[in-house]
């Protein structure tokens, strides 16, 4: 079962959720994650470039302003909410085309880089459907 089917809310609870936090976001710009929201405080003390302000630091609960996970990324802030087993985090950064998420997988560290995007492929590899002369 992935991240977001072991959240036994619907998607309009979830959204409500992060607008009584304050924060206006529709269900496709949040990711659901199996990391913990100890993940998240971590990746931001250790790993991000500007690890922004603190808003809120509760148990199950964590509000970061004005972060910037990754040089060249824009600013924004970052938004973790535990609903028991997975997490919803808003603020992870959406790139048109990106593949679906990996919910739930714990390999996908998505606290210490904060970006979902195409995998890139390795220097010197041919993208599909091209042959090295024609790349």
């Amino acid at each position: 079962m992935d991240a977001r089917q072991r959240i036994n809310m619907t998607d309009s609870d979830i959204v409500a959720h992060f607008a009584r936090l304050g924060y206006r976001v529709l269900i496709q710009q949040i990711a659901f994650v199996g990391e913990t929201v100890d993940d998240f405080r971590e990746a931001r003390s250790k790993k991000w470039y500007k690890a922004g302000k603190v808003k809120l630091n509760e148990p199950g609960l964590y509000i970061v302003e004005e972060c910037q996970p990754r040089p060249g990324q824009r600013t924004r802030d970052v938004v973790v909410v535990s609903f028991g087993s997975s997490r919803a985090v808003m603020g992870v950064e959406i790139k048109p085309g990106a593949p679906p998420l990996q919910l739930g997988d714990a390999t996908c560290r998505y606290a210490q880089t904060m970006e979902w995007a195409k995998p890139e492929a390795p220097k010197g590899s041919v993208p599909k459907g091209k042959t090295a002369k024609s790349a």
